[in-house]
């Protein structure tokens, strides 16, 4: 009985461990609801998705893109049903709407990693995915890439089906779609596509691929129309390249992205706090430092592992793999990571939220690499590691929420939140350092990000 209880126990603590982590992944990209991002292009996407509704119109084109030619209409579309399906009123609930689509993607891969074989790598995947600051971030913004994770993540499951037909349609089909919202995931489709015909092209039913490829492109018909009815291009021109890919990989989900979002001066302030009463405890510096002794540790027990197995690992495995989940990683690492890297060569940004389609690839990366180096799945202290990786993750993402509520805006990437830019607003710990008793003393050294025109369409 005593035995059956003890399988039972771990049979099912990795469920609850996932479950208590997507709870806390929910909560945070939930809490502080109004402390979202709001700047030009935020902006720009809540007030057109609204005139979309309006007017009934449905714009070829969306926003413009980093290289000047404009996204496709879909990336307005998607925001378009969001606003209707949630009935948002005001700039929060879009982004409250965005956050439920990003948690309903971590209870689909929950579900999707229960399904796999070899599932502890995946379910961990889940959990440092759940709490990671910067994927929390990301994920409660008003941004076309900000709404693709559920998308990714039937993409990938159905990429694990794909001798089946129907499957490798889906999986081709939402490639093509996704591409729509954020250009850049025509990459990641293309490197899927050739990694999967690479390792195995036998189990690559490429028809059915293409055939879905094709039915997805449809609705970008009348971007390329408009495309070539208004000679629109990208900007090119040779610059140095950037391997910002790499350096993020690989320390993503060991905690470190927060100085993203704050900017340097912000990241210092931050490391200070929690401030109480007035006064620095330097307990998230403390926090930060446990996670790079965390990631340091991995490190060197990932080394030894690799000197022990001989120095080396098949070169396949390393360039293509050897697995479902190493074809995905090599795919996203090697075929993405590549050509996203080569794109910087002709101008192009390798921007972080890039990213936010492979989230779940890079969490399930970080969580093989750290189990790997116990020489197997079934050792305890990776799991003490990634455990603590998650608790660590789950700490310094609420602290990095807290501070965006207390400040009301940073020089980072974060800018100034849309509940600081409404007015009478008055940043309570700015106000309290210095003694600020209105608004635009509290805020001044942000005053050019306000927009606080903006606050209630249905309202106006």
């Amino acid at each position: 009985m005593a035995a059956g209880g003890g399988g039972v126990a771990r049979r099912l603590g990795p469920l609850v461990g996932v479950a208590l982590a997507i709870a806390a992944g929910a909560a945070l990209r939930l809490i502080f609801p109004t402390d979202i991002e709001w700047k030009a292009d935020e902006q720009w996407s809540y007030l057109h998705a609204a005139q979309m509704l309006r007017t009934g119109a449905w714009p070829p084109v969306g926003m413009p893109s980093s290289v000047g030619a404009p996204n496709p209409g879909l990336s307005l579309w998607v925001f378009a049903g969001l606003d209707r399906l949630f009935d948002v009123r005001s700039p929060p609930d879009l982004a409250r709407a965005v956050a439920m689509l990003n948690i309903a993607a971590l209870v689909a891969f929950a579900a999707f990693a229960v399904t796999r074989k070899n599932r502890e790598p995946w379910l961990w995947a889940v959990a440092l995915w759940a709490v990671n600051p910067v994927a929390i971030i990301l994920e409660r913004k008003i941004w076309p890439p900000s709404t693709l994770p559920l998308a990714a993540v039937a993409l990938y499951w159905a990429w694990t089906l794909r001798r089946r037909w129907p499957a490798a349609f889906v999986w081709g089909a939402l490639g093509a779609l996704m591409a729509q919202v954020h250009m850049g995931v025509a990459l990641l489709a293309l490197a899927l596509a050739a990694w999967t015909f690479a390792s195995d092209g036998r189990a690559f039913p490429w028809r059915a691929w293409l055939a879905g490829s094709l039915a997805g492109v449809l609705p970008a018909i009348p971007w390329l129309l408009a495309m070539a009815g208004h000679g629109a291009g990208a900007r090119i021109h040779l610059t140095a390249p950037s391997v910002s890919f790499y350096m993020r990989w690989a320390t993503q989900f060991l905690g470190y992205g927060a100085q993203y979002t704050l900017g340097k001066a912000g990241f210092a302030d931050f490391l200070a706090g929690p401030r109480i009463a007035g006064l620095a405890t330097h307990l998230l510096g403390a926090l930060q430092a446990v996670l790079i002794i965390l990631a340091i540790v991995a490190l060197v027990r990932g080394a030894r592992t690799l000197v022990g197995k001989g120095g080396a690992l098949p070169v396949r495995t390393l360039l293509l793999g050897d697995s479902d989940e190493t074809v995905l990683i090599t795919a996203a690492l090697w075929g993405y990571g590549g050509l996203l890297t080569l794109t910087t060569f002709v101008g192009a940004g390798s921007y972080r939220h890039y990213m936010i389609v492979i989230t779940p690839i890079m969490a399930l990366w970080t969580a093989m690499a750290v189990l790997w180096s116990d020489g197997g799945w079934k050792r305890g202290r990776a799991r003490a590691i990634l455990a603590a990786l998650c608790v660590g993750q789950a700490a310094l993402s609420l602290g990095l929420l807290d501070y965006l509520h207390r400040e009301g805006g940073v020089r980072g990437e974060f800018g100034v939140s849309w509940r600081a830019q409404q007015p009478g607003y008055v940043a309570p710990d700015r106000q309290r350092r210095t003694g600020s008793a209105t608004r635009s003393s509290a805020s001044a050294p942000f005053s050019h990000a306000r927009n606080s025109g903006v606050c209630n369409r249905r309202s106006a």
